[in-house]
């Protein structure tokens, strides 16, 4: 049984290690182009497209709330046991930490921008 349970976790890994390097391909081809955009079209094309904010808003609640799931179950995993047998653990751990951190920072710039101002 446990297997396939492996299995699962290196294909699910190697297709993660995939959709990473497609992500920073996209994000380096983005970069270019966004450097050459007049910034009143991406407004227009961003901010004026409510479909576009709610599904990346979406898609940022989502990743954020399975990352911060990940962080629970790390921190259930440290109280039954918080010998850490590999250096690597600590670095994951501070990773886990810098995007939760990102996403926190993000979600307030987000209430700074659309919360009230009566």
């Amino acid at each position: 049984m446990y297997e396939n349970l492996e299995i699962i976790s290196i294909v699910s890994n190697y297709l993660s290690v995939i959709l990473a390097i497609i992500g920073l391909y996209l994000v380096y081809k983005n970069w270019f182009v966004w450097k050459k955009t007049s910034l009143n079209i991406i407004k227009a094309r961003a901010f004026l497209n409510k479909e576009f904010l709610e599904r990346n808003w979406f898609y940022v609640v989502v990743a954020g709330g399975l990352i911060a799931l990940r962080r629970v179950y790390r921190c259930f995993e440290l109280s039954r046991d918080s010998t850490i047998n590999d250096p690597m653990e600590v670095l994951f751990d501070l990773l886990g930490f810098v995007v939760i951190l990102l996403l926190v920072l993000m979600a307030y710039q987000w209430y700074k921008i659309i919360q009230d101002h009566d």
